[in-house]
């Protein structure tokens, strides 16, 4: 078979199994593990697969982001190794940017010690922990709330982030892949872009859980990231994938 065929075959498999593993294809395809590996790579550069470990499987679509109380009773340790690492990518003096998200409260906790920083964020947890245990300098960036994820979303959010040279910026995402990362409305992929448009540096803070999910709206392409930190249940292939595609992946352990 050439290429476009075999891609075919791998995705009538998994539109039939939902998974498949790389042995399995390698016997299906007739051909040797590094042609399927090819294959996958393609097909995962297209959003059309994703790699897990030992094998393959179609992205998980999302409609919807969780809460921020449901968000936040999942995976904690994770969360707090992600943050620990992130923190020491903060400078003296940074103005930081800390995305909506529990991850980046996490880091939120990691840095409200600090007196030397200007904080800036468009989450409502991360505002009021701030305010209330921390001398740093801080920013609200005002506009419509979404209650459910006690955040600010919209053209108004990202014109205030556009009046800030902000140093060093942490972004947090519900849903990525091998492209880059994924949104469930055009009101938060626009806070998104000013972002990492009006930031020195965006760093990518986000649990292993996420990869392999896809929302309705296309976000952030990888190449705009310095680096995603995440933990080390990232699957194998996963970290090559993305590694292939440009990206720095920092792991952390969430025992340690």
């Amino acid at each position: 078979m050439i290429p476009v065929e075999r891609q075919r075959t791998i995705l009538r498999v998994l539109a039939e199994q939902g998974t498949a593993s790389i042995a399995d294809l390698v016997t299906l395809l007739d051909v040797s593990h590094m042609t399927v590996r090819r294959d996958i790579a393609t097909l995962e550069a297209q959003g059309r697969v994703s790699s897990v470990s030992g094998g393959v499987a179609l992205p998980s679509r999302l409609a919807l982001d969780d809460s921020h109380a449901t968000k936040a009773e999942l995976r904690p340790g994770e969360k707090r190794a992600i943050a620990r690492r992130a923190a020491e990518f903060v400078g003296p003096g940074n103005l930081v940017f800390l995305d909506a998200g529990t991850t980046t409260l996490a880091i939120a906790e990691e840095i409200a010690d600090r007196a030397d920083l200007v904080v800036v964020t468009n989450d409502l947890v991360i505002a009021r922990l701030l305010a209330e245990r921390s001398t740093s300098e801080l920013y609200l960036a005002a506009g419509q709330v979404d209650r459910a994820n006690l955040s600010t979303e919209g053209e108004l959010v990202a014109d205030a982030i556009g009046r800030f040279n902000i140093d060093v910026a942490f972004l947090s995402t519900p849903a990525f892949d091998a492209r880059g990362t994924s949104i469930a409305s055009a009101a938060k992929r626009t806070v998104k872009d000013a972002i990492v448009d009006h930031a020195t540096t965006t760093h990518l803070v986000t649990d292993s859980s996420k990869y392999g999910r896809v929302m309705a709206h296309r976000s952030v392409k990888l190449g705009r990231f310095e680096a995603l930190i995440t933990d080390s249940g990232l699957s194998e292939a996963a970290r090559d994938s993305l590694r292939e595609a440009g990206l720095k992946v920092v792991l952390v352990d969430p025992a340690d």
